[in-house]
């Protein structure tokens, strides 16, 4: 070998070295598949539920927000169970027909007390997590997201949407489930921004009976960290429509057609509403609260 190929060799090795660690971890893996999931962190587990990527703190406040959920949408699930013989104000008020929409609201908040799989992974994901992640495959993810370099691939039409830049570009967005993934993006301000984790006992929306409907938008009953979760996991059973902002409450600018107002929850038909993330939060909450006041959905205005 001549002192020019030596010199060539060396070029290339230091070139080598300067890429490689020009890169982070997570860039590392997003180079080699598109759902740039870095495949050397530890799954943190709450029943079948993955949380990737979070600190020690956010793990273990995310595994309390998630039994904590499950508590609060038993009586739910029992009060769904039973209306198409017993509906009660709750029920008929967010969802209207028991015979429509029974089953798949007692459906939904059973796969969100036990975490089910709704998503089966994708080739790539099975080839890149079997062997180096203990992921339950299609089972709801929480994602911390605190660096750039996750492409999920999937929200929207832009395969390029980088979780990072959404959270960044959006410090009103707390966090939003990734359309036919498993993936539930936690933005850093979910954590940061001063959320209550859970409502007090016997929270309740008010109703202004001369107009025959709630007060407000909403927003007071449903700004708290578990129906956060509550919302964007209801959305990764749906597929998801939109991410659960804490600014403009109501219509999400750019998310879709996903209805948060409470009044607007309250006019959707049945089967629209089995759809909606928000009318499972708003019904999920007037359980949990035991409430009893409620519009005369009969003569909505």
């Amino acid at each position: 070998m001549t002192p020019n190929h030596f010199v060539e060799l060396y070029i290339l090795l230091i070139y080598m070295i300067t890429l490689t660690t020009a890169l982070s971890p997570r860039q590392q893996a997003a180079s080699s598949q598109n759902t740039s999931t870095p495949q050397s962190w530890n799954v943190v587990k709450s029943g079948r539920y993955n949380i990737l990527g979070c600190s020690h703190d956010d793990s273990h406040t995310l595994q309390q927000l998630l039994g904590s959920l499950r508590a609060y949408i038993r009586p739910a699930i029992d009060d769904a169970d039973q209306a198409v013989l017993r509906p009660s104000p709750a029920f008929t008020t967010f969802f209207h027909s028991a015979l429509i929409a029974a089953d798949r609201v007692s459906k939904i908040l059973n796969d969100i007390s036990t975490g089910r799989s709704a998503y089966p992974p994708t080739l790539e994901e099975e080839e890149s997590f079997h062997t180096t992640n203990p992921l339950v495959h299609g089972h709801p993810t929480f994602v911390c997201i605190t660096e750039p370099g996750w492409k999920f691939g999937h929200k929207g039409e832009d395969p390029d949407l980088d979780g990072y830049d959404l959270c960044r570009n959006n410090p009103a967005l707390v966090m939003d489930h990734f359309k036919r993934t498993q993936y539930i993006n936690v933005c850093p301000q979910f954590f940061t921004i001063g959320l209550p984790p859970v409502p007090p006992t016997g929270q309740c929306l008010r109703v202004n009976k001369i107009l025959n409907r709630f007060q407000g938008s909403g927003a007071s009953i449903s700004h708290f960290q578990v129906w956060v979760l509550l919302q964007e996991i209801a959305g990764y059973y749906m597929g998801g429509i939109h991410g659960a902002g804490i600014k403009d409450f109501g219509y999400y600018p750019g998310r879709g057609e996903g209805v948060s107002h409470v009044n607007e929850c309250v006019k959707l038909g049945a089967a629209r509403a089995v759809r909606n993330e928000m009318s499972f939060v708003y019904y999920v909450t007037s359980i949990h609260g035991q409430c009893t006041a409620f519009p005369d959905t009969s003569e909505l205005r």
